[in-house]
């Protein structure tokens, strides 16, 4: 009888094995340098079991506007017995994929998706437990806001009036290099000479990162007593997005953007200069939540 109960004690299931309980995930931004952006994702679990359970996989994966610019993972880690422990995973994005982010978010009328994917093995020994996570947030710019306007307004340069009938500002072509600002002014010549607008001068900035800066021709003349419209074309360097990124991300997802035009007035021999267009604003966004 004695050999008979070793034998069927020998031979017993051993007692289930309970899954893990996520108790709380959050985000914050970590590590921010030049090439990369680190999201750190923190998960508390608790372990119901007497024994510890090893953590056997984590991945995770970044992707805004359905590109994907990052990637992480954890250490194989042991969730303690009977208790709460941490889990620490790091997700880094490529700030070389920024711009082409930013062509998806201006092609797509300035709005943008960011989801952060992830999941966590746990080994229970017998089997393994996965619990999926996920991050969601969206963003909605509106950059040019301010840059347009259908209030006349009435320029005196020395002996020379304009009236500035409209004005209208408008993303043009983007692609991998370059994104366009396209602004169209109509502008009334209120002399009885003809005026010359020989060419204008445009500055972005976005966190003290240049994006465009430089005069630009135009050619374009204004009989008297007429009106004309002229087309403004400012070119924004898309490779100093990653730059302007770091700065956005450092300065807790705040942009301050500037946008200056000015326009050059050639007549009577003598050249005259005025501001076009003039926006101060900031840019706000909160991926993380």
């Amino acid at each position: 009888m004695i050999l008979l109960t070793l034998f069927l004690c020998g031979c017993a299931q051993p007692a289930s094995i309970g899954k893990p309980e996520i108790r709380e995930i959050s985000h914050r931004w970590g590590e921010v340098t030049h090439s990369t952006t680190e999201i750190v994702t923190e998960v508390k679990v608790f372990n119901p079991n007497p024994i510890s359970l090893p953590l056997k996989d984590v991945l995770t994966e970044v992707y805004i506007n359905n590109l994907k610019i990052g990637q992480g993972s954890a250490l194989k880690a042991e969730i303690k017995a009977s208790s709460e422990s941490d889990i620490v995973i790091s997700t880094k994005l490529e700030n070389g994929k920024i711009p082409e982010w930013w062509v998806s978010h201006i092609k797509s009328g300035e709005k943008s998706t960011m989801a952060l994917n992830g999941f966590l093995v746990f080994d229970l020994k017998v089997t393994e437990f996965r619990y999926p996570f996920e991050l969601r947030n969206s963003i909605e710019t509106n950059i040019l806001e301010g840059l347009s306007s259908d209030k006349e307004e009435k320029v005196n340069l020395g002996p020379i009036g304009l009236t500035i009938r409209s004005v209208k500002s408008y993303w043009g072509e983007v692609n991998e290099d370059y994104t366009e600002i396209v602004t169209l002014a109509t502008i009334r010549n209120d002399n009885l000479i003809p005026i010359t607008l020989p060419k204008f001068y445009c500055l972005v900035k976005m966190n003290e990162v240049t994006l465009a800066e430089g005069s630009s021709k135009i050619a374009a003349i204004i009989e008297p007593r007429s009106e004309a419209t002229v087309t403004l074309i400012t070119k924004l360097d898309n490779k100093m997005l990653d730059e302007w990124w770091v700065s956005h991300v450092k300065n807790s997802e705040r942009t301050k953007v500037k946008i200056f035009l000015q326009l050059f007035v050639e007549a009577l021999g003598k050249d005259f200069k005025f501001t076009l267009a003039e926006k101060e604003s900031e840019l706000r966004t909160n991926l993380l939540g």
